[in-house]
């Protein structure tokens, strides 16, 4: 895992294995961080300050081949945005740092009544379109940034549970649950390391989801039951101790049965796959992104005949 230090912060990115959106009902999920994430470094223009003069935060966002993707500037101490390039990245990160000002008055801060010019830089180590935490993990580093706690910040803006916040700071998979009473995370390190993982990949299926609108329709779902949040936990706490890809891949069809049940809608393999004798398990918000999939002979040859074409390593993917 890389290190903080005074002006560079690093979070990983995410995939959701169990409980994608039950989690929000306080079910356990188990999450894996991301070998690729996210990096914010800045400094603070010091020099030539002269009164009565404009300050501005300089904000550059770089993607995982270091092209400029996004560019802000806004005012200071105000954060009213003076350019940008995509308005309404401008507007969302404009609030992320208005409330990380809320959370911790000291952030941003000032010297003798000025603020200082601030350039900010941060970069992708994955495509944009990959679905692996870009939002979250820039959640997190900004929360290291302003020294608060990343999950006020996160339910001041979004509506999630937070495992793709936790998997930022982890460099091991997590057991992931979000106690519905006093919205504490409650965060268990996993030794995840099966002697079936070779057989394990990742799928890209090129269909980034919006995580805010997948949660907006799960939450218009009424009459979940507590058997069924709790049969999702237990699934999540049997995954780590599977002893081999039979038994892996059984409590996840059976994972998969569940929430196709209660989101009412078909699997991704019965979407996309029904004629593919392995796992094909949705990772997160269902219907794009990243699926985990078990390995078969042919498989590359299955997924290519059907126009996919991105295939990972479990260890490729995940730390």
């Amino acid at each position: 895992m890389k290190c903080k230090t005074d002006n560079f912060f690093y979070s990983h990115g995410k995939l959701l294995l169990t409980g994608e959106y039950i989690i929000l009902y306080g079910a356990s999920g188990f999450a894996l961080p991301t070998v690729k994430g996210q990096s914010l470094s800045f400094f603070y223009d010091k020099k030539n300050i002269k009164p009565n003069l404009s300050r501005f935060l300089y904000w550059k966002s770089f993607d995982h081949i270091d092209q400029l993707w996004f560019e802000s500037i806004f005012q200071l101490p105000s954060l009213n945005i003076y350019s940008e390039t995509k308005k309404k990245t401008s507007i969302v990160l404009r609030n992320l740092l208005l409330e990380s000002k809320k959370i911790n008055k000291n952030f941003l801060p000032f010297e003798n009544g000025l603020l200082y010019n601030i350039y900010v830089k941060t970069k992708l180590e994955f495509p944009i379109n990959w679905g692996l935490g870009s939002s979250s993990t820039l959640i997190n580093n900004i929360a290291m940034w302003a020294n608060i706690n990343p999950y006020m910040l996160l339910d001041k803006i979004f509506t999630g549970s937070g495992y793709d916040v936790a998997c930022g700071s982890h460099s091991k998979p997590i057991i992931f649950r979000r106690k519905l009473k006093d919205k504490k995370p409650h965060i268990i390190s996993v030794d995840f390391n099966p002697n079936f993982k070779k057989k394990l990949f990742f799928l890209h299926l090129n269909k980034k989801q919006n995580t805010n609108e997948s949660v907006k329709y799960f939450r218009s779902i009424k009459n979940i039951s507590v058997k069924k949040i709790e049969l999702i936990s237990s699934i999540t706490k049997k995954i780590p101790f599977c002893k081999n890809l039979n038994e892996f891949e059984e409590l996840l069809f059976l994972h998969e049965k569940i929430m196709s049940n209660i989101l009412n809608i078909p699997t991704i393999k019965e979407l996309y796959f029904p004629d593919y004798l392995g796992l094909v398990k949705s990772l997160g918000s269902w219907g794009g992104d990243f699926v985990l999939i078990s390995f078969r002979y042919g498989m590359k040859k299955y997924f290519s005949k059907k126009g996919f074409h991105t295939i990972f390593s479990f260890d490729e993917m995940i730390l």
